[in-house]
């Protein structure tokens, strides 16, 4: 007598931007080979925005899974369009959980499109997975928008014993909490990279060498931006006189656009030192981080990821204040003068060799296991 087959779990997972898609993407394809699990992608916010570079192309062409799309999102950038934003995100997220029953959603960061999503969620009973909780920015609001997403989730994957005991603090208990390390770290040693020259000729960089730049604003103390955004501009026109720079531009956060829109001036006035991209894809960004010479920023990806390729990271300001940090990287404030100072003694240091404290082995085996045997 054969042994009824069990149903397969009903998983949606929630993707709002380039970023956060490009960390699931080793769960993405592990999940889709699972016989266990029956995976839609419910994609929303920068994805669906060709200011952000259309990033739901790049989910259509690898074919994880059914893909829902949810719109109620601005192009533009003040708080009162991001309120906005976040309120029409709540109804017509209403209207999609009414409609579609999941057994589990996971739910990755502290953005304010995916807090939306998950706060729709509540009054249904959804049973969120929520990845990269316990951490702190204390430049950010999106400090907010992720102790609000741990307080609805059931499942919790964090990235360092840290981030266990304060996901712990937040919920009252330490069950369903799991630290498995960073997910986009998983097949870091295994990931077959693209050829500089290939990304070059893509998104048309000068084969030179160079840095690699991402400033998103800091959503703390927002008046501070403008003061900011120009010493950025000020200090990487000055930088690109000794160096090539490549810059990601920036996300949907209040006054993202300040940066945007000087980062594009400054390509403009330097087109063969300085180039912009849009939407580098993970693989892409990878070979990007790999081949600079150093990252500069405030961008989560040089906290987790460019230990990793042993390379350095001089982070700005306050919007990743709080996060635990590996050796690699020099905390510097908003300074033309400091930045650029910090900037010539990085560049005389050989590659970083030390250790990535994120990284743990089968990060994506584990989760895979904890959902497929776990009933809450």
């Amino acid at each position: 007598m054969t042994t009824p087959r069990k149903k397969k779990i009903n998983i949606g997972l929630l993707t709002s931007s380039r970023a956060d898609y490009g960390i699931y993407r080793p769960l993405l394809k592990e999940i889709y080979k699972n016989k266990k699990i029956d995976l839609t992608i419910i994609a929303f916010g920068m994805h669906l925005k060709k200011k952000y570079g259309q990033s739901i192309n790049n989910i259509k062409e690898d074919k994880f899974g059914k893909l829902d799309i949810v719109k109620g999102m601005s192009d533009k950038d003040s708080p009162a369009e991001i309120a906005s934003s976040y309120g029409l995100l709540i109804k017509n997220f209403s209207q999609y959980w009414e409609n579609n029953k999941y057994d589990y959603v996971i739910a990755l960061g502290d953005r304010f499109e995916m807090s939306a999503a998950v706060q729709a969620g509540i009054p249904f009973e959804i049973k969120f997975i929520h990845l990269h909780g316990g951490e702190t920015t204390q430049g950010s609001v999106d400090n907010i928008y992720r102790h609000q997403i741990t307080l609805a989730s059931k499942i919790h994957f964090v990235a360092t014993n840290n981030y266990l005991n304060k996901v712990y603090k937040i919920i009252g208990t330490k069950k369903n909490i799991y630290n498995v390390g960073a997910l986009s770290l998983d097949d870091i040693d295994n990931i077959k990279l693209p050829d500089w020259s290939y990304v070059c000729k893509k998104f048309n960089i000068p084969q030179k060498k160079y840095i690699l730049v991402t400033f998103h604003s800091e959503t703390v103390e927002l008046d501070k931006n403008h003061l900011y955004s120009q010493i950025v501009f000020d200090t990487l026109k000055e930088i690109g006189k000794d160096i090539n720079i490549v810059i990601t531009l920036p996300n949907a956060d209040a006054s993202g656009d300040l940066y945007r829109n000087l980062m594009i001036k400054l390509a403009k006035l330097s087109p063969d030192k300085i180039s912009i991209v849009d939407n580098f894809g993970r693989k892409n960004y990878f070979s990007a981080i790999s081949n600079s010479l150093m990252l500069i920023g405030n961008t989560s990806s040089g906290i987790l990821e460019a230990a990793s390729f042993g390379k350095y990271v001089i982070n700005v300001g306050n919007r990743q204040k709080g996060r635990m940090k590996s050796n690699n990287v020099f905390d510097v404030p908003f300074g033309k003068k400091m930045i650029i100072q910090k900037y010539n003694s990085v560049k005389k240091l050989d590659k970083y060799r030390g250790k990535n404290i994120f990284f743990k082995k089968n990060t994506t085996k584990k989760i895979i296991e904890v959902i497929t045997n776990t009933n809450v």
